[in-house]
């Protein structure tokens, strides 16, 4: 029985081992079965194999444009970052385990990997013509916004797309200039390919705008909006500088430029209008400071001195004469009407007077004060004289009250005829030197017309007496050409300051009619019917 017992103990043993042998046998021909039979990745047990021809790959794998690496003991595929012997560092895609090659974001940065070997990239990388970028040495991580290296050389990266800056940027409320080739911030001054001149700080890189003084104690002045450097004429807050046009550089003392001669005061720095005396001698500006005449004492300020010859420069030239010489009084001039020059009477009277005169107090028409001075009638009448005569005395003379001088000089002197104010709308208010201007209550002579067509007058006003005007343009316009050079040679005078002279005198041009010259009556061999008011007393005052 216990023989049997045994038999059957070591048989129950047998066959177990036998049926263990018979399922492992099976089990293993079912996974090399499939092995034999697979050519890819197989996922076992959350590692991951590549298979060909049912054997693992160990190494290096290239599918397509894709690199992969395989554990060489194990064949498992590599994820995520993975670090070489030296240092350098790849990665391997975290799902699928291929290489990361060029540009790629992982988490929240961004680094670049080298096509041909996916290690990670530092310093300066170009990936295009236009495209650099930069990457930490250490991290490897993308750079963005200000970088500045050991030697304080700053670049500026992209915010958003790390790309590095060139040319003229824009950063904040600050522009800079960064280097075409390097990308490096610029400093000093800087010309670009159209000419124009920046200057950027030393230490901040900042682009500057407005003034700029260096040590030197040269000073400079770049537009507020473009930071390009002044050359030449500049005005600033309402004040014109001369900006060297080579250098940039606030220039002093005289200045030639187009033709044109100037003077920058050196203590102001800016240009010099009206009179000023330069070394002992006065010299003559026009409000855009281009110098018009010069002479060496003020006393002799006046126009050149009239001569016997019946042309328009010779009348205006008379007309002149009283100018700063003469107050207004009322009556004034028709006593002496036929008096060749200026009355000792009238200069004796304006000298004798203060800035308090007021001719309302010798308006009585006594010959005793008529003599002292000359109204806008008596005015034009005398001038009239001065040309048609050589010598006082001569006739009765030609001062009529203000609203006949018209009629009279047409049509009983027979000198000119009137152009009225219809005709001078049709002909776009085109004066002409000469032109006498009246109506009822006023008359004047015009010295000449400016390009904006405002015109320059001389007249008797009971502000101050005989003087130099402008008007305004016949829109209405008061910032007139005109004006300002009335301002320019009334300041020649000395009593400029002294009486209240009105170098403004209001729409004159559409103010009542005119009286034009016949040319048979007075010539015109100067020219003057052909130049600007500026030319014609430049001319007058030369």
């Amino acid at each position: 029985m216990k023989k049997v017992c045994r038999k059957a103990g070591l048989l129950g043993i047998l066959l177990g081992l036998m049926l263990f042998a018979a399922g492992f046998a099976v089990h293993t021909t079912t996974v090399d079965v499939q092995a034999a039979t697979t050519t890819g990745f197989r996922t076992v047990n959350g590692k991951t194999y590549y298979y060909k021809s049912g054997k693992k790959v160990k190494g290096w794998l290239t599918l397509g444009s894709n690199k992969y690496f395989l554990n060489t003991k194990t064949g498992v595929l590599l994820k995520g970052w993975q670090r070489s012997s030296k240092g350098s560092m790849r990665y391997f895609d975290s799902r699928t385990g291929a290489m990361y090659k060029g540009f790629k974001k992982i988490g929240g940065n961004y680094y670049y990997f080298k096509p041909s070997t996916g290690y990670t990239v530092s310093g300066f990388v170009k990936t295009s013509s236009t495209v650099v970028r930069y990457f930490s040495s250490g991290s490897y991580t993308m750079a963005t916004g200000w970088m500045k290296n050991s030697k304080g050389e700053k670049w500026y990266f992209t915010p958003s797309t790390g790309i590095m800056y060139r040319g003229l940027k824009k950063i904040g409320a600050y522009y800079y200039y960064f280097d075409g080739t390097t990308g490096a911030a610029k400093s000093g001054f800087l010309t670009a390919a159209n000419g124009n001149v920046r200057y950027f700080r030393g230490k901040t890189y900042v682009m500057a705008t407005g003034w700029l003084g260096s040590s030197s104690g040269k000073r400079y002045y770049f537009a507020k909006n473009t930071g390009v450097m002044y050359k030449g004429f500049k005005t600033v807050d309402g004040k014109t500088y001369y900006f060297n046009p080579k250098t940039g550089v606030v220039t002093t003392g005289w200045v030639k430029e187009n033709g044109k001669t100037y003077y920058i005061n050196p203590s102001t720095t800016t240009i010099t209008t009206g009179t000023k005396l330069i070394d002992g001698k006065y010299y003559v500006f026009d409000s855009n400071g281009v110098m018009t005449g010069s002479y060496t004492d003020s006393s002799n300020s006046g126009p050149t001195a009239p001569t016997s010859a019946r042309t328009l420069k010779n009348y205006l030239a008379g007309a002149l004469q009283p100018v700063g010489r003469a107050l207004y009084v009322w009556g004034g001039g028709w006593t002496d009407s036929t008096r060749k020059g200026v009355s000792p009477t009238w200069v004796s009277w304006y000298n004798s007077q203060t800035s308090s005169y007021n001719y309302n107090n010798y308006r009585d028409l006594t010959t005793a004060n008529r003599i002292k001075g000359l109204d806008c009638s008596g005015f034009v009448g005398w001038a009239s004289y001065q040309v048609m005569h050589t010598k006082s005395g001569e006739g009765g003379g030609y001062t009529v009250v203000s609203g006949d001088i018209g009629s009279y000089y047409q049509n009983t002197l027979k000198w000119g005829r009137i152009v009225n104010q219809n005709y001078l709308s049709q002909t776009k208010w085109k004066m002409q030197p000469g032109d006498i201007g009246y109506d009822s209550g006023h008359t004047w002579i015009v010295l000449g017309q400016c390009s904006d067509k405002s015109a320059v007058i001389v007249h008797s006003t009971p502000q101050a007496g005989c003087q130099i005007a402008g008007t305004c343009t016949p829109d209405g316009d008061y910032d007139s050409q005109a004006v300002a050079l009335a301002k320019t040679y009334m300041s020649r005078y000395k009593g400029y300051t002294k009486y209240e002279y009105h170098p403004s005198c209001g729409n004159y041009i559409r103010r009542g009619n005119y009286l034009r010259w016949y040319s048979s009556t007075l010539s015109d061999p100067d020219g003057y019917k052909n130049k600007t008011a500026a030319q014609i007393l430049a001319d007058l005052y030369s």
